[in-house]
């Protein structure tokens, strides 16, 4: 019988991306993992889940490499007991595990961080918790290597390689890939196929950026994570096997979006509109990355931002100033990523002058006998502004432009997502549906 959690998260680990805490092994050891539906792996800073205490861990001879585009590791896959729950917080005693609804698998997979260095691709979280499909989810079968270059035992935990072999991530995958290849089953998956949940899950979300009340405006060392936590707005849910009978989180129907491919949540994005501006047209992903990125756009919980296209970014920024010449000197200082950090103040900002950002998707292709029917989402100036962040008094704004080296794929993050209750029901039409409906006040 499968089970359904409405379990807290938070943005204060992840620097304004939702974490959850699940508890790992014999010592129940909590973890704030970032939940991230354009990844696959479920993978903690070593450091933080102290294996080597940990009596249910079954070491493999199996390795993972992922690179998130900024930031990435590699390590052994371990097995071990997974427990999640209701109401958990980081510093539950583990005893107290037992007294709410949970889900537990007894013998999951985990790929471990080996190095400090590559620790720090999860800020102040302990790892990530990828939500994706088993595409994404691969891992390398060592056992001839260590055949090869006499190591006992012959598995990657603890793990065996020097750091001259595993510190460099492109030499070390051009290694990995000389070796068997095989999907890891990802986390939620697994809790689908033991009929712990039923095959869907619901996000609930404020902001995309950390808020820093008037309270701390005037604090000088860092602000205490549990502290910025309390904020109601650094709050969200993640439900489990649900969404619909959520009914306190949102009104209305719900609008949805298919899912194209079960790699990334891929959709088919036809156009961004700036209020009442033309619409700008998202052109068809580059033929040559279609075998590895599928269409045009993706749903992405772990992305702080909305990165459009280069094309598409610029003509956002020039239908804003069009819309308002004042709009240039505030959006100027965001051509670097760097202003992230530092934002403007919020004095310069007039958010009740600011348009509407409008994203357009396919919600059914067309077939032979009806034509494609798009679905309208909004992104309103309250958050593809982010205000009192990274301090308070100051504003970030978080439409981004492409990543180096990315495909033309536009990667829709929270700042879209806040707006909105979220369920990802991987049940509907094969590929699964995501499905948008408005908040409740």
């Amino acid at each position: 019988m499968t089970t359904l959690l409405r379990i807290p998260i938070t943005n204060v680990f992840g620097q304004g991306d939702y974490s959850v805490t699940l508890h790992l092994g014999s010592e129940k050891s909590p973890v704030n993992l970032l939940l991230d539906t354009g990844s696959s792996t479920l993978v903690v800073k070593s450091t933080t889940y102290q294996a080597n205490l940990d009596k249910k861990l079954t070491p493999s001879t199996a390795v993972q490499e992922v690179n998130y585009g900024v930031g990435g590791w590699n390590g052994p896959v371990i097995f071990t007991s997974i427990n999640i729950h209701e109401h958990c917080h980081k510093s539950d005693h583990p005893q107290s595990i037992a007294k709410s609804p949970s889900m537990n698998l007894s013998n999951a997979p985990v790929a471990l961080v080996h190095s400090d260095k590559q620790s720090k691709t999860f800020g102040d979280a302990d790892g990530i918790l990828g939500l994706a499909y088993h595409h994404l989810n691969k891992s390398f079968d060592f056992s001839d290597y260590f055949t090869e270059h006499k190591i006992t035992p012959a598995l990657s935990y603890p793990w065996p390689f020097s750091h001259e072999v595993s510190e460099d991530l492109v030499s070390f995958k051009k290694l990995m890939w000389k070796y068997p290849e095989h999907d890891v089953t990802p986390y939620f998956t697994l809790l689908e196929e033991q009929q712990l949940s039923a095959n869907k899950f619901a996000f609930y979300s404020k902001r995309s950026a950390i808020h820093v009340n008037k309270s701390h405006s005037n604090k000088i060392n860092k602000i205490p994570s549990d502290e910025l936590a309390k904020d109601p707005l650094n709050k969200g849910l993640l439900i489990l096997g649900g969404g619909e009978e959520q009914t306190d989180l949102y009104q209305g129907e719900f609008q949805s979006i298919k899912v194209e491919h079960d790699v990334y949540y891929n959709v088919d994005l036809k156009s961004v509109q700036v209020g009442t501006s033309q619409p700008v047209i998202a052109e068809p992903l580059n033929q040559k990355h279609l075998k590895s990125y599928f269409t045009n756009a993706i749903i992405d919980t772990g992305a702080g931002g909305i990165v459009l296209t280069a094309e598409i970014y610029q003509q956002v920024i020039n239908d804003l100033i069009a819309y308002n010449a004042n709009f240039a000197q505030c959006l100027a200082p965001f051509k670097e990523m760097s202003a992230q950090l530092v934002g403007i103040d919020i004095n310069e900002l007039k958010l009740e002058q600011w348009p509407t950002v409008y994203f357009n998707f396919v919600s059914e292709p067309a077939t032979a006998n009806t034509e494609e029917k798009i679905v309208q989402l909004a992104c309103t100036p309250e958050t593809y502004w982010q205000i009192n962040t990274p301090n308070y008094d100051k504003a970030c704004f978080r439409l981004l432009s492409q990543l180096p080296q990315w495909p033309n794929q536009s990667i829709i993050g929270l700042p879209l997502l806040n707006n909105y209750y979220v369920v990802f029901d991987r049940s509907k039409d094969k590929t699964g549906v995501v499905k948008f409906a408005q908040q409740k006040e």
